[in-house]
């Protein structure tokens, strides 16, 4: 009977031995798995802040860009406004006495109608995220779909130039060949006040009574008006962008 009570002991011992062996083995896979875990969630937090640091450099960079884009087009975008009025002005004077008005003036005004301006984008900056794939470290969706449609914004807001240019070449050149002195409306520009004077008078008197350049000096400033808008909703578009770009940084 005491040999059974002790076979007893000796099992109850093992088994309390085997229990504290499976509870220790337990514990050290716990503290392995928190080990683990904890590695892991600081491998994210340190992942998570590389990605928040990219982002700020990438927000920081690409406001420079747009605002540089944003100055560049008010320029162009004012330019237009003044060949706007310009034309305006000039639709008016046709069938009207323009005897007053000086041919230094005049050709000022007809230099001015047929230029052409075209805003070209600096995309340097958003044209090497979109191929690197740093674009994904932006998290505000707006300014991301912003960033892959500007390109489509730029070719939207000026191809309305092309039909200017198309008009310019097509026509008024053509029609006031030979009659409007183009050397003198060269000379106009800032760029060319070394261009030598022209050897005719330009005739402005059958300039204004001319139906056909009526015509087609109304057609050039309603796509000049045309651009400008263009060019407004773009400006409006990356003046947006800055301000959520510049929240973005803030918060």
């Amino acid at each position: 009977m005491i040999k059974f009570f002790r076979q007893i002991r000796h099992s109850m011992i093992n088994q309390n031995r085997t229990k504290k062996y499976l509870l220790y083995a337990i514990g050290e896979i716990i503290l392995v798995v928190i080990g683990i875990l904890i590695a892991l969630q600081i491998n994210n937090w340190n992942e998570q802040r590389k990605i928040l640091k990219s982002e700020k450099e990438i927000l920081t960079n690409l406001k420079s860009e747009l605002i540089i884009n944003r100055d560049q087009l008010s320029t162009i975008l004012n330019i237009h406004k003044n060949e706007y009025r310009i034309g305006l002005k000039l639709i008016s004077m046709f069938n009207t006495d323009i005897s007053n008005g000086t041919e230094l003036e005049l050709d000022s005004l007809i230099g001015k109608i047929e230029s052409v301006y075209t805003f070209e984008a600096n995309d340097g900056y958003i044209k090497s995220l979109i191929a690197s794939g740093k674009i994904d470290h932006i998290q505000n969706k707006k300014i991301k779909g912003f960033i892959t449609a500007f390109d489509g914004l730029v070719i939207d807001a000026t191809q309305e130039t092309g039909m200017l240019e198309r008009l310019l070449n097509e026509r008024f050149w053509p029609a006031v060949d030979g009659k409007i002195n183009s050397s003198n409306r060269i000379r106009r520009y800032e760029d060319y006040t070394d261009f030598p004077k022209g050897s005719y008078t330009s005739d402005y008197k059958w300039f204004f009574s001319n139906r056909e350049l009526e015509d087609i000096v109304s057609n050039m400033t309603s796509w000049k008006n045309a651009i400008i808008l263009d060019e407004q909703i773009l400006k409006e578009s990356i003046n947006h962008m800055i301000r959520l770009i510049t929240n973005e940084l803030n918060n």
